[in-house]
């Protein structure tokens, strides 16, 4: 698989880099894989160098030592951006004034968007009272749940009615709906996916309007199937007159993330690279998939205060892996009754975990933190070539 290079103003920056490294370092010897490598056998006593390796997907094992050896050039940064991602909270809407009470508590303490959990597509005048004393061009406004997926459109046209009442334009809204016209659960309306398209550009140019998920546990099959869907609604939606360029617009993926630190880290960039070689395969302009990163059902425990130490870790690798909206769960989601603590409580601590990430750790400064670092490179790496190889074996 061929990386997309990166802009000739970032690939300056990073020669300078070098240069500056390489007088920092020039009084040290420098010292070969081969050399690392015997020196590691030794202090294993005995035991096999691969009792160390791990195995983090189907015949993928990763070597725990990495090199430069291992890179016939230096590896380079996927972006010349420092991190930004938006800090969401999910809010599910069954009592209107109840969900209002929530978000305007989730908006005061540092919350950037809002995901509305809808179980059917709210009218005007429910959404109305849901998003009452929100500045709607403010915020990330973000449709999940049956009633987006099953009737986005129906969601669109109260947003825009809402918009109209507030003297807004639509225009200056952003955020998205988990609408995917391949999982709907009647038959497969692809022309109504792409009208939708075409009215969102040009209504709801701020808005993705399609979000492709998958539920595969292992990482490879996980970014393989990601291809997949992606390639279906390309060819899907090519043949209803779109272009490449108009489809990859709206499109958002939804990855769910577990506790393994480095290897979340390396499936999202391994994601962005595969996703950069998908467009051009297609010939369409090269763009960076959107990211929407939440946490897997499976990564909290009873355990409430492990939860909220694992949280925070998770969280770091959706960040570093370069996440655009990131959903912290509460540590006690889905487990209320253990908590001592009131739920508005954990949710205040989720939003801190991203507060503390992005306001005092500095992490919205940084460029592709993980660039470099041979071990993360690697795996990114790995993790790439096994997908796209996946990949095109099933489009032979």
């Amino acid at each position: 698989m061929r990386i997309i290079p990166v802009t000739l103003r970032y690939f300056c920056i990073l020669m300078k880099e070098q240069e500056l490294q390489a007088e920092l370092f020039a009084e040290f010897p420098a010292v070969s894989k081969a050399e690392w490598l015997n020196q590691i056998r030794k202090d294993l006593k005995g035991k096999q160098l691969e009792d160390l390796q791990q195995l983090v997907a189907t015949d993928l094992r990763v070597d725990p030592f990495a090199h430069a050896d291992d890179f016939t050039a230096p590896p380079m940064p996927l972006s010349a951006d420092s991190l930004t991602w938006q800090i969401c909270e999910d809010v599910k809407i069954t009592d209107p004034a109840a969900a209002n009470h929530q978000i305007i508590q989730a908006l005061e303490g540092g919350a950037e968007g809002i995901c509305l959990q809808v179980a059917e597509a709210p009218g005007p005048t429910d959404l109305g009272l849901v998003l009452s004393d929100v500045y709607l061009d403010y915020i990330g406004l973000h449709f999940a749940g049956s009633g987006a997926a099953q009737n986005p459109g129906a969601v669109l046209a109260a947003l825009s009615n809402l918009a109209k009442t507030r003297n807004l334009k639509t225009s200056a809204l952003k955020g998205s709906l988990a609408y995917d016209p391949a999982a709907a659960s009647e038959l497969q309306d692809w022309r109504y996916a792409a009208d939708l398209i075409e009215y969102a550009s040009a209504h709801f140019p701020g808005f993705h309007i399609i979000t492709l998920t998958s539920s595969k546990n292992d990482p490879v099959d996980m970014l393989s199937d990601l291809l997949e869907k992606g390639n279906l609604h390309f060819r899907k939606l090519t043949e209803k007159g779109l272009t490449p360029a108009v489809i990859a617009a709206p499109l958002q993926f939804s990855i769910p993330i577990g506790a393994h630190y480095f290897l979340e880290i390396a499936t999202l960039r391994a994601f962005k690279l595969l996703w950069l070689n998908f467009l051009k395969g297609w010939n369409a302009p090269l763009q960076s998939p959107f990211l929407a990163v939440h946490f897997h059902p499976d990564a909290y425990t009873e355990a409430l205060y492990t939860n909220m130490i694992r949280g925070t870790t998770m969280a770091m690798s959706a960040v570093l892996g370069g996440a655009d909206r990131l959903t912290v769960r509460p540590y006690d989601d889905g487990r209320e009754q253990l908590a001592t603590y009131p739920p508005p409580f954990a949710r205040r601590m989720a939003r801190n975990v991203q507060h503390l990430l992005k306001m005092e750790s500095f992490f919205a400064q940084a460029t592709d933190p993980a660039a470099g670092s041979y071990y993360l490179e690697k795996l990114t790496a790995q993790l790439a070539e096994k997908a796209w190889a996946q990949f095109q074996d099933s489009n032979k």
